[in-house]
């Protein structure tokens, strides 16, 4: 799934973002930067960067949902941004491979 998590970011990226960003939204704001992070990267993010995108992730699930009307698809980006992380941290190098280099 690491391919189809990653084409998932990039797509919502591309097409939903900029209609979900809300100026004095510091949340919206930070899973836009997770985003960009995983996307710029190849899917990694480091651990200051997870903390950051659950922070915003848990930050949106508890306020009102009228307030900010995109809430519900941040938490989508934010879940398929930790789920392309999460798919590349997977990839790490068995011992066996990294013995042989």
């Amino acid at each position: 799934m690491s391919g189809a998590a990653l084409l998932a970011v990039e797509r919502w990226y591309r097409e939903r973002v900029a209609a979900l960003l809300t100026p004095g939204d510091p949340a919206a704001a930070r899973i836009r930067a997770s985003a960009l992070a995983v996307l710029s990267s190849g899917g990694g993010l480091t651990s200051v960067q997870r903390s950051m995108l659950a922070a915003a992730a848990a930050e949106i699930e508890q306020r009102p949902w009228d307030t900010y009307p995109h809430s519900e698809e941040l938490l989508h980006l934010a879940r398929l941004v930790a789920a392309a992380a999460q798919d590349q941290s997977n990839d790490m190098p068995r011992r066996s491979d990294s013995a042989a280099l």
